[in-house]
Order: C-alpha cells, then sequence, then structure tokens
C-alpha cells in the first residue's frame, strides 16, 4: 500500500469530515479551504473519500434489490453507541433500583411511542388527549384515535413476544396490528399482507412488489445471520431503513418499521431501548430523518447517514428519559419535608407520570398490600398536603395527582410539559 494513503488516513481531512463527523462529499467540498485545499484538488479528494470509505465498510447486498447497500463504522458511530450503552445501562439500572415507579415508567414509555408514532404519521391529537384514551379504555371514535391504540397495542405485543425470532409472519403481525381500523378504501383487503400493486412515498418508489417477499427474507438474513459483525443496536436501525427503502406495504410501514426497530432491539437484550420514544425526536425532526434517506440514495446507497441520524435520535431520547428520571427521583425529598410514608412516595412518583390517570381507595390498598383504612388515611394525607385532588367518578371518590403543586414545588416542568407534549 502506497505511502500517500497512510498519510491520507491520517490527515484532518480524513479525521475531521469520516471520522469525527460523518459528513457528506458535497458538505466536505465546502469545507476545502478550511483544510488548505483547493478546488481543482476537490475530484481526486472526493474519489479517494468514498474509496477509502468503501474499502472499510460492511456491505448489505441483496440479490432481489439493485442498489449495493454498505456503511462506514466510522468513529463517530461507534462513539455514539458507546454513550448511548451507558446512559442506556445506567438509567435502566436506577430505574431497576426504584421498583415503586418501574412499571408505570416502562408503560409510559410505550405509551408515549404508540402517541408520537401516530402524530408522526398525521393523527391528529394531542398527547394530554391520547394519554387520556389509552387511561379512559374507551372505544376509539375514529381513525386518529384507533391508530393510537393498536400503535400502543404493538408496543405490548413487541414486549410481550421479545423471544420470537424475526421473521416474515411477525413483520406482518406487526403490520396487522398498527393498521387495524385505520385502513381505508381498498387498503383495508391489506391488512397484514403485502401490497400488489405500485406504491410512492414523495419521489420514492417501493421495490417492485413481486420481490416484497424475496427482499424481505434478505433484509432478515443480512441483520441477522450476517458473516460480520456489528453492534445489534445496528440490527435495529437498518431493519429500520429497509422497510422503508422496501416499502412492502400500501400503508402503515413507518409505523411498522417503527414497531420493528423496537422488537429487534429488545430481542437483542437491547433493554434500556424499552425506556424511550424514538418517534418522539422524529416528530421533531422529521425534515432531517426525510433527509437521512436522502443522502442515503445520493451518496451511492452508503447506510451510514441514516445510521447516523439515527444514533442522534436515540441519543436525544435517552436524554429526555434521564430528565424524567431525575425528575421523579428528586420526590423522594418528599418523605422528609412532608414526613410521608415510602408508599406515598411511590405513588406520587407513579401518577405523575400519567396526570390523566386516577386511583381509589381499593385500588390503591391492593398496590400496597394494606388495608382499607390504612389506603384511606394515606390517601387522605396527600389530599390535605395538595399532592392529589379529590374528584367524583361513578359515584366512586378517585385521585389523580397534582401536576400544578408539583411544578411549583420543584420550580420546573411537570413531565407532562416535555419536548414530547408540544402538541
Amino acid at each position: 500500500m502506497k505511502r500517500d494513503y497512510f498519510d491520507f488516513l491520517n490527515s484532518s481531512l480524513w479525521i475531521n469530515y469520516t471520522q469525527q463527523r460523518y459528513l457528506t462529499p458535497e458538505e466536505i467540498k465546502y469545507r476545502l479551504k478550511q483544510q488548505g485545499k483547493s478546488e481543482e484538488e476537490w475530484p481526486s479528494i472526493r474519489k479517494e473519500i468514498v474509496a477509502s470509505r468503501k474499502t472499510g465498510s460492511i456491505t448489505l447486498f441483496f440479490k432481489s434489490i439493485e442498489p449495493k447497500f454498505w456503511f462506514y463504522p466510522a468513529d463517530i458511530i461507534h462513539k455514539k453507541i458507546n454513550d448511548i450503552e451507558k446512559l442506556g445501562k445506567d438509567l435502566y439500572e436506577q430505574i431497576n433500583k426504584n421498583a415503586s415507579f418501574k412499571t408505570e415508567f416502562l408503560l409510559d414509555s410505550a405509551i408515549e411511542e404508540a402517541i408520537t408514532s401516530a402524530i408522526y404519521e398525521g393523527a391528529q391529537s394531542t398527547r394530554a388527549q391520547a394519554e387520556q384514551l389509552i387511561a379512559s379504555d374507551e372505544r376509539p371514535k375514529n381513525k386518529d384515535e384507533w391508530m393510537l391504540i393498536k400503535n400502543f397495542k404493538a408496543m405490548k405485543w413487541v414486549k410481550n413476544n421479545q423471544q420470537t425470532a424475526l421473521s416474515k409472519e411477525v413483520i406482518l403481525q406487526l403490520h396487522h396490528i398498527v393498521t387495524e381500523n385505520t385502513l381505508e378504501g381498498d387498503d383495508i383487503n391489506f391488512q397484514g399482507k403485502f401490497r400488489n400493486d405500485k406504491v410512492f412515498v414523495g419521489p420514492h418508489e417501493g421495490i417492485n412488489h413481486g420481490k416484497i417477499e424475496q427482499a424481505i427474507n434478505e433484509m432478515i438474513q443480512l441483520t441477522t445471520n450476517n458473516p460480520r459483525y456489528f453492534h445489534p443496536l445496528l440490527k435495529g436501525i437498518l431493519v429500520h431503513y429497509f422497510m422503508g427503502y422496501i416499502h412492502p406495504f400500501f400503508d402503515g410501514n413507518g409505523r411498522t418499521a417503527r414497531a420493528l426497530f423496537y422488537f429487534k432491539s429488545i430481542r437483542n437484550q437491547l433493554n434500556y431501548i424499552e425506556l424511550l420514544s424514538v418517534s418522539a425526536y422524529l416528530r421533531i425532526h422529521g425534515k432531517q430523518y426525510e433527509n437521512s434517506f436522502v443522502k442515503v440514495k445520493e451518496n451511492e446507497y452508503d447506510l451510514t447517514y441514516f445510521i447516523d441520524f439515527c444514533l442522534d435520535s436515540i441519543l436525544s431520547a435517552l436524554k429526555e428519559v434521564s430528565r424524567k428520571v431525575g425528575y421523579l427521583l428528586r420526590m423522594t425529598d418528599l418523605k422528609e419535608r412532608f414526613e410521608l410514608s415510602q408508599t406515598q412516595i411511590g405513588l406520587i412518583q407513579r401518577m405523575a407520570l400519567h396526570k390523566f390517570r386516577t386511583i381509589d381507595i381499593e385500588e390503591y390498598a391492593q398496590q400496597i398490600s394494606k388495608s382499607r383504612e390504612f389506603a384511606r388515611q394515606e390517601l387522605k394525607r396527600l389530599l390535605d398536603l395538595n399532592l392529589v385532588s379529590e374528584i367524583k367518578m361513578s359515584k366512586k371518590l378517585v385521585y389523580k395527582v397534582n401536576a400544578e403543586k408539583l411544578k411549583e414545588l420543584y420550580k420546573e416542568e411537570s413531565l407532562s410539559a416535555s419536548i414530547n407534549d408540544q402538541s
């Protein structure tokens, strides 16, 4: 190998724009002056950058699809995965140590993903309305509400079937779940079925319908039994991408793809993925999400751009989880401040996650394995402190958290006013 090739791999141009950040050749071109290069040198520099990336890449070639997909395991990709693993495992451990709100926290995360995935796909709702719908167990009244409920059902299915191997049947099952009562016209006949005609999403045309089943089977093999090693997190991201590229359904591709990301990640024991909502980030940064697909196509099907965006979205979502966990853990100081019991603290923490969730005396007594009178006294104490409010519902007294009081106590936004609630 030539000496100048080694020099290039040690150059600031390569380190800055491939390893420390992964920029497109076009983005690098605009930074040539910073590197003391002229535009006349650009064609040869571009050729060397792309060739070096491809030489060190991991390939994902399909027989059924023409493009040759690949990605480059740049330093920045490894670093972001390491940051995600470290923060994710730490948060999951913190939540495991706080059994009083662990179940509710995981439930809240599933609800949040179901809601934001539906809203990202166009459902007309706010998080507050959607939370009330899920908490009430009322029958949905329209397509938007069905979308919310079915996304939530899909998240529960993923959790309950994490030992199942990824297969064509799993993909069809998840599509069947997320699209139930949400399809219209002739699409109703394709619930849980691959399309039998062309489909477009913006300028992208899904692959020929006659090749869908083969492409899906190849995708499963490439992301499950690939001879090259790559992190399990990347496997979930790649399934997400290929579902978008293949576009096997007339409708519901995005919701199915995101559900499959969770399925693939949780199956690979990346438990911290249960804590976050990827769709919440996508809803805020939708243009960047769409642009990451475009970058792949415009740069010789280099999947690194999509991977890089997804890792950013996961890291951002985990930081939001960290904020929530920190907020809940701060509530432990209520024990000394108001002389509360650990069971009362646990109740406040759980209810803070769902400000629309109500609880009655009998349910609380069952939760803490105490008598009805003991539960009544604990709720009365919280009511006296204005930490909960008491309302009559179906001739029964129920209690819900006083979110405004908590906001006042901690002089910060309550969980319900997080970035994911700006609807």
